[in-house]
């Protein structure tokens, strides 16, 4: 299909890497085009029908061809209307880390509607999720171990090609794609961490965007390696569900102190609440609600709830190429803050860890102390601790002096949301001259994508229909 880049047919060499990271972003290492007519339709039509694929063989490090190359797969939805020109394409990609953004491809369809009918839709698997060479870390992806022990291991396996499963790299590889494809600009949406992801493409290839899209948005720089935010906006969003509900009565927040203090006075574990509340933001606010009710009936003498809630959680994460654990685990800790230095060893990052948990203040996530929050069995990634110091090709997702581009940006945060907060939302808009914020009432984790007729994506369309070609 490509002279300079070729069809996926493997995964290149394993030699160790020696070079020095590239100090700008590289040129696309694919110049030669691909017309439409050389892809064919994608084998697994269950992602949504039309969708035509293809593979392109890239490096895992531009400034190190001797580590091999990967193949990235992409997918791409014609526009409805093949009679009429095309006004671009937009670039959709998916959150996680972990998940493959060509697997959530009806949903995008779903959410873009009729600008479908004159664009095409962009999908690219980011390296190591969906259909471009999944990382499969077994203990992992069996949740057999998810420890720092289990992290260790997966690191291993991958070896020197672990720092290559970075933000950075796999924004690179999205503009190999689009320059490919022969598109000179393109609109883009991101949720979650697609975000991230499509802001550090802003900051290496801002030139290439006519528009940009952050559904539920957390900032590629400057966060808090504690996301206060987060369990700030869980606890006060507890309170809040209650306050709206009809069913609901008292103080819902006081509920939860004195739930606190009674698990500790039994000496119970804090981790399934803190865990539930973390997680509260997909499904607001039925999911606050819930805790809610459970806090009610343990008050109350009944257990029960309490306890079946505790027992819930993964037992194994399915096959990896519908979500890697393995690559949400490898992406966060190269390129997430982290509460010790990651150049330190493990031995000097644990007493970090402890120092970091003493020195914080008490009361930040009240009724929850640091410690608790810190050591809950979810978050905030401890499994890090056991990640391999950052190699000499690393980069960031942005560097902290590189400007940011002057284009649309619209950010979307979801009010109750705290798996990515309005905070996070505030912040990701300061970092772009022309960014307008939307806070959705009562809203969660990218709900635009679950429903073609809310708020947020009607919101969507409009603008994407405003700040690209054919607007």
């Amino acid at each position: 299909m490509l002279a300079a880049a070729g069809l996926a047919a493997g995964c290149g060499g394993d030699d160790s890497a020696t070079a020095t990271a590239a100090a700008s972003p590289p040129d696309p290492v694919a110049p030669d085009s691909i017309s439409l007519d050389d892809l064919e339709p994608c084998k697994d039509a269950k992602p949504a029908k039309g969708l035509l694929c293809g593979k392109l063989r890239l490096p895992y490090e531009r400034a190190d061809p001797s580590l091999g190359e990967i193949p990235i797969a992409f997918a791409v939805r014609p526009r409805t209307d093949i009679d009429s020109p095309s006004e671009g394409a937009i670039v959709a990609v998916e959150g996680g880390p972990g998940y493959g953004s060509i697997g959530s491809a009806r949903g995008y369809i779903n959410t873009f509607g009729d600008l479908l009918d004159h664009r095409e839709l962009i999908l690219v698997d980011a390296r190591g999720t969906g259909r471009s060479k999944p990382i499969d870390c077994p203990d992992m992806q069996s949740g057999r171990d998810t420890s720092d022990v289990g992290m260790a291991a997966c690191a291993e396996q991958l070896g020197d090609r672990f720092d290559s499963y970075r933000t950075a790299a796999a924004a690179d590889d999205i503009n190999d794609v689009r320059a490919a494809l022969g598109y000179d600009e393109v609109e883009m949406y991101g949720d979650s961490y697609g975000t991230y992801l499509t802001q550090s493409y802003a900051f290496r290839h801002g030139d290439t965007l006519e528009a940009l899209v952050l559904d539920s948005a957390y900032p590629v720089r400057g966060e808090s390696p504690w996301y206060p935010s987060i369990w700030r906006t869980g606890i006060r969003g507890l309170g809040i569900a209650c306050e709206r509900s009809p069913d609901c009565h008292g103080d819902a927040e006081k509920r939860l102190d004195r739930f606190v203090e009674l698990l500790r006075e039994r000496r119970m574990s804090l981790g399934p609440i803190l865990d539930s509340i973390s997680e509260a933001g997909f499904s607001p606010p039925d999911s606050y609600l819930r805790i809610d009710r459970v806090i009610s009936a343990y008050l109350a003498g009944d257990e029960a709830p309490y306890d079946e809630m505790a027992r819930e959680g993964h037992v194994g994460f399915g096959p990896p190429d519908g979500y890697s654990v393995g690559q949400e685990l490898t992406i966060s800790c190269n390129d997430y803050p982290m509460i010790w230095d990651k150049s330190a060893s493990w031995e000097e990052r644990r007493k970090q860890y402890g120092e970091a948990i003493a020195s914080y203040p008490k009361d930040a996530f009240a009724p929850f102390t640091p410690a608790e929050v810190a050591l809950t069995p979810d978050y905030p990634y401890k499994e890090c601790l056991g990640a391999p110091k950052p190699g000499p090709l690393y980069e960031p997702p942005a560097e902290d002096d590189a400007p940011a581009p002057d284009i649309p940006v619209l950010v979307i945060s979801g009010e109750l949301d705290d798996v990515t907060s309005p905070a996070e939302g505030r912040a990701a808009a300061a970092e772009f001259p022309d960014s307008e914020l939307f806070v959705w009432r009562n809203a969660g984790h990218v709900q635009s994508l679950y429903d073609p007729a809310s708020k947020g994506a009607v919101k969507i369309r409009r603008f994407l229909r405003e700040n690209g070609s054919g607007g």
